[in-house]
Parts: C-alpha cells; structure tokens; sequence
C-alpha cells in the first residue's frame, strides 16, 4: 500500500532561466509567455529526464541526468529553422526526435516531418529515413520496441504515395528493413505490446476497412468494412489483449455513448464490457504491454481517471490526499513504475511538476509551468448547464474574477467564448484566455454546443449541417441565460473565439447582433465555401463537406464575409500569416471588405503566426490588442 507522502519542494532540475524576467504578475506579458515546460520524459531506468522547455519564446530540448556518474549538467537541443514535435528515450542512452518545418505550395501550407536519434548528451547524432523518401511524414512511430533498445518501427511511404509500409529502423546507423509491406488502401498501422504490426486501417474516399491477423506469421483478414458516412461505424480497434484473437474496440453503447468492449475477432462477436460511462463517452483504455487494462479515462464536467489495478488505486488514493483541491495527472513513469513525474493543475492553477519516487518515498516539486503568472489572482471554474431554444440542454463552465461566484455576480461585464473545432469541446481546468479575462474583471461563459464531443454520438451528431445554424443558436441562447441569471451586464457582452470559435464571434452577431456590445475573432473562417474548396487540397475532404454542408442554407449564407453589412458594432480580428489550418486569407480577405465599408474595424496582422499562437511575440500581441479593445468597448 502507498502511504501518504509529505511534500518537500526542492528544485532539482536546472531549468531555463524565467526569473530575470519579472516576478509573478498577471501582466500582459505573463499570460503571453509560454509555457516554461512542454512534453516531459523519464528514460526506462528513470536515471534521466527529457523535457521541451521554452528560454525567451524558443523551444529547446534539455537532457539532465540524474546518475551521481554522469555529469550533472543540464544538455540544450535546438534546430536551426525547424521545430521540435515530440521526442521519445529508445533506450536509457538514445532519443529519438520528430523535428518539423511548414512548408508552402502555390499558397497551400501544409506541415513536414523529419526524424533524429541522438544520445541524451548531444552525442551521435544520425538522421533517420533518409534512403530518398520523400513521404510528408517521417515520424509516424507504430511501435518504441520497448525490448529492442536499438531499433523502432517506423509507418513511411515507400511503396505507394499516402500508403506507408512498415520498417524496422536501427535508431544508430539508419539501417531499414521492410517489416509490413503496404497493403491496398491501408494508411495507419498498430502493434501490439510485443512490437508486431497486427492491424491496419485503409482508407478510400468515404470506404474504411479493417484488417487484422493473430500474430507476426499469421495470415490478414478482413475484420470490418464500412462507409462512415452512410453506415453506422461498427467498432474502431483500440488495443491488444493477452489473448491474439481477442481485441480491444470502442463502439456505440446502447446509450449511443462511446464505450470500451473485447471483441472475438474468429468469430466476429463482441464480448464483455470493460470501460463505460452512464453520462459521457468514455475517452482512452490503459493498456499495460501485457494486454490487461489498468484503467480508462473520460472527461465528464472533469478529467477522471479510473484505474483497476490495485497498485495504481492505492497511488491515487496517495496523491489526492496531497493534492485534494486540484487534478493531478501521470505525465510520465519508468518501466518499473518506481518513478514518476506528476503535473498539478486545476483553474486557478497552470501546472506545478513534481518528481515522485516510491523507492525513497519523496514527492518533490520541480517546475511551474507558468511560473509568470500570479496564481493568487486566478479564479475557479464554475459548471452550469442551459436550455437551448429546443429545449437541449447545453453543459458550460462560467468563471467569474476572483471573489465573485454564482450566488453573489451581478451584471457583470462578460465574454462569451465559445470553443473551436467545432467538434471538440471545453473541459474543467486552466485556461490562459479564460484567466486573463477574469484578471481583467470580465467574466467569461463557456459552452459545449451541439457538436461537442464527448456527450455521446447523439449529441455530436445534433452538430451536423448545423456549422452556421443551430450551434450558433445554442451560443446565442448561453448570452441570454445569462443576461436571465443577471450575472451579465446586457450592455457589456462581447463575443470572443478561435477558430470555429472565431468563426462563430461573427456569426453568431450576424444571426443576433442585439445580444453583443463588441466581437472579437482570432483566425476565423470568414468564409465557408471557401474553406470547403481549399479542404480538396488535403485527404478526406469528403468528409468534411458532409459535416458542414447543409441542405437549407448555402455556404454563403453561413459565411460572414458575405453579410459586412450586418456588423454594427466594433470588430477586432487578428489572424497569424502563417496559419496552415485557417488561411491568412481568411481574415484578409474579410478585413477588406469591413474597412472598404467603413465599418467599426481593426485587423491585426499576427506576422509569422500560426494557428496556436505559438509565437510567444504574436501571444503577447493578442493579449494586448484583446485588452485595449475590450477596455474601450465594455
């Protein structure tokens, strides 16, 4: 049994300096930084520690060990004019590196990636996959080959364009074999624990199919094939149990609600039900290499993690004794799970990194990860839930600045953000847009609108077709519940999004411009046609013309950039040059023609901006535009 643990804050990693910087604020500036630590990795043995760290806007990665016969001093991996994606240890010696770059086809922007191994101390460097590849892909990684610290499997196309085949790649020389060869239609592989490719999902048009074989000298068969628009989709493969012929799916519960299931792949039955939710879609199974589940996860109004193994239970039972007001998440273990690095978040709290080891039994604090911002300043989260005008009820999460709840809020100045996507969704927990608003005394109203996922299949697909219509109701009906429960000032409301989000800060004023003193869009689709048109440039566009598409109303109906005339009130966009999600051209294009009319009207343009406003300048940027523009129009 583990007991509780007393927690001892010792700062052991020598991390980039942010103190030089200023002391905790909730400036402009300490929201616009970025996060101090990214992706965070223990080697197998837990003697050494990986992580992506940001010094001053650029990201490095940064090796430390902690082997008294190592050097103890921290190593620093950067690319000139490239991007680190991820990393991973191969072995408790080597990492290998995803490094990306955006490239640009006769204005089409789309993402490449390359593949580095290198020890932890910068030594050996090798590119990976270099045998004239020329696949927008190199670091689709089936399988780490947990027992074979020397070599990876590797998905790239050799063979045929988008239909990769396997290979074993030596993460020392470079050395490639063929481990699966491509297979008709067929563009994502999985392997089991034990590192053999078993199962392979092709794709054609609309068409999917699944094949699937025992083990590594076992014929392919066909398990499922299916239309996703036309068919109900029977199972999607999740893991491998201890048993070959039986799998892991998730499919659609009685309820319509995505739960986890073994399957009997012989004789095409389901079996038992292992994971589900009466509420919600169950999100992720844990499977250790064995093939036995030790958990599962779901987002419900918050993240819970459900663990059947004793020891993990008894590990979460210990931590949430240490840490009872906020969430606290497993980021990353050593193979003998003796060792762990622990993230401490909640609203009102970015992230604290802690250093677990049951050996010695300390819980140590490393890192904060917004260690600019004022966590004494920060508000909680409140959950709430709506009708819309058809009477669907509407979850959300409303934040108020500190001091201020549900029972005391009275006509305050508010934002209402509605989430990108649109087929995602908001979750409990800290978010930098939400906090610098409430710093600033608005409260801000979140909703999950139909489409959202992880409420059930029903109520995703209550989204389709409805891209300009009834999501943008349910928006709309969350301004006016809350003007109703008299925590919104009526005279102070202003619509604020990313993304579909953006998208829908237009929109939604276009549909009711009454409810909403100001808008504000960062990189929205202003034009839905458009956007659809520039989609058959990438794979699977069918698909999402199917989502947006709807028989009542046109594209242009349901574009902004086609009702200039109906925005009577101060606009604000901002949109990065570089966006390879949503276009520049997307903003521009609406920006001409608001200023051509006249309108009330700012355009900002974010210059070497993306899609995440990853650029810690264009973050700053925003933030400070959001709060001029706010100050002066609520």
């Amino acid at each position: 049994m583990i007991k509780f643990l007393s927690v001892v804050i010792l700062f052991f990693m020598a991390t980039l300096p942010v103190a030089a910087m200023g002391k905790p604020s909730v400036s402009v500036e300490a929201f616009g930084q970025l996060p101090s630590f990214g992706q965070v990795e223990l080697s197998p043995d837990g003697k050494r520690v990986a992580s992506l760290q940001n010094f001053k806007g650029t990201i490095f990665l940064v090796t430390q060990s902690f082997d008294e016969t190592d050097s103890q001093k921290p190593v620093f991996i950067v690319f000139d004019n490239a991007d680190i994606d991820w990393f991973h240890w191969v072995s408790n010696r080597r990492l290998v590196i995803s490094v990306g770059v955006d490239k640009n086809d006769r204005g089409t922007r789309y993402h490449i990636t390359r593949m580095m191994a290198m020890n932890w101390d910068r030594s050996e460097p090798k590119q990976l996959m270099t045998h004239n590849l020329r696949s927008q892909f190199h670091d689709n990684v089936v399988s780490m080959l947990p027992d074979d610290p020397d070599h990876i499997l590797v998905a790239v196309d050799k063979s045929v364009v988008n239909h990769p085949d396997v290979f074993k790649v030596n993460v020392h020389t470079g050395k490639m074999k063929r481990h699966v060869k491509s297979r008709a239609k067929v563009r994502t592989w999985m392997a089991d624990g034990n590192g053999v490719v078993r199962l392979g999902l092709g794709i054609y048009k609309n068409r999917n199919r699944l094949i699937f074989r025992n083990g590594k000298d076992e014929p392919w068969r066909t398990l499922a094939r299916y239309d996703v628009i036309k068919d109900e989709v029977p199972f999607s493969p999740e893991g491998f149990s201890e048993v070959p012929h039986i799998i892991y799916v998730s499919k659609l519960d009685e309820s319509g609600r995505k739960s986890f299931y073994r399957y009997d792949t012989e004789k095409g039955q389901f079996l038992d039900k292992v994971a589900w939710h009466d509420n919600v879609d169950v999100s992720s199974l844990i499977i250790n290499k064995k093939g036995e589940i030790t958990g599962y996860s779901y987002l419900n109004e918050y993240w819970v993690t459900v663990y059947k193994s004793k020891f993990y239970q008894s590990l979460q039972r210990m931590l949430k004794k240490n840490f009872p007001d906020h969430m606290v998440t497993i980021l990353t273990t050593s193979r003998d799970e003796r060792k762990f690095i622990l993230k401490v978040s909640g609203p009102d709290l970015p992230g604290e990194l802690y250093i677990l080891n049951l050996v010695t039994k300390d819980l140590y604090k490393f890192a904060d990860t917004n260690p600019l911002v004022d966590i004494t300043k920060l508000s909680d989260m409140e959950i709430v839930h709506y009708k819309a005008r058809d009477g669907l009820r509407i979850p959300a999460y409303i934040s108020f600045p500190k001091g201020v709840n549900v029972k005391n809020a009275k006509k305050l100045p508010m934002v209402i953000m509605p989430h990108g996507g649109p087929f995602a969704r908001d979750g409990y927990g800290f978010d930098y847009w939400v906090q610098f608003l409430t710093t600033r005394g608005y409260a801000v109203l979140q909703m999950n609108y139909r489409g959202s996922t992880g409420y059930g299949t029903k109520f995703e697909r209550m989204g389709y077709h409805e891209w300009g219509r009834k999501m943008l109701e349910d928006i709309n009906d969350g301004t006016k519940w809350a003007i109703e429960q008299g925590y919104a000032d009526p005279k102070r409301i202003c619509i604020m999004g990313g993304s579909y989000g953006g998208y829908a800060a237009l929109q939604a004023v276009v549909k009711d411009q009454s409810l909403y003193k100001c808008s504000i869009a960062f990189a929205p689709v202003t034009d839905v046609r458009r956007m659809l048109l520039d989609d058959r440039d990438f794979l699977d566009y069918r698909r999402n013309e199917f989502y947006v598409r709807n028989d009542d109303l046109s594209t242009s109906e349901i574009s902004p950039v086609n009702h200039i005339g109906g925005f009577n009130l101060p606009v604000l966009l901002l949109h990065g040059t570089i966006d390879r999600v949503v276009p520049y051209k997307q903003g521009k294009k609406f920006a001409d023609k608001m200023k051509k009319r006249r309108k009330d009207f700012k355009f900002i343009t974010l210059k070497e901006g993306d899609h995440h406003l990853s650029n810690e300048k264009n973050r700053i940027k925003f933030f400070r535009e959001v709060e001029k523009f706010l100050k002066k129009h609520l």
